[in-house]
């Protein structure tokens, strides 16, 4: 969602639930601030959250053609892991995120696919 008054932002959610082999279930949300910047070229996400409210989460710098398409990247750290994040850019409807999570607690790689809704 945009906000009239600060037109480089795009505020964005997604939610979801994690059910465990047991039948634990539990809901989740992360909110993100995507502010887009000129110069340099880059996209900020800040965390919305109230623990980091304002924090930065990347900022992905472009400059990098990946075979696929047109690639932005920056790497967090969070406590001793790191989350190394790319987003890239298939068309003007289709955009992915590859993010390789690494560390002494953490080894995990998420790969998620968005594309615009279809008549917008």
């Amino acid at each position: 969602m945009a906000e009239p008054d600060k037109p480089n932002v795009l505020r964005y959610r997604e939610e979801g639930f994690l059910t465990r082999t047991d039948g634990q279930r539990f809901d989740g949300y992360r909110e993100y601030d995507f502010v887009l910047h000129e110069s340099p070229a880059s996209i900020e996400l800040l965390f919305r959250d109230p623990l980091s409210f304002g924090n930065r989460y990347v900022m992905l710098h472009f400059g990098e053609d990946a075979d696929e398409g047109l690639c932005a990247r920056d790497i967090h750290p969070c406590g001793d892991d790191f989350y190394h994040h790319c987003m890239i850019w298939r068309d003007a409807n289709h955009f992915e995120t590859k993010i390789k999570i690494t560390g002494p607690k953490k080894d995990h790689f998420l790969h998620s696919i968005y594309r615009r809704k279809s008549g917008t």
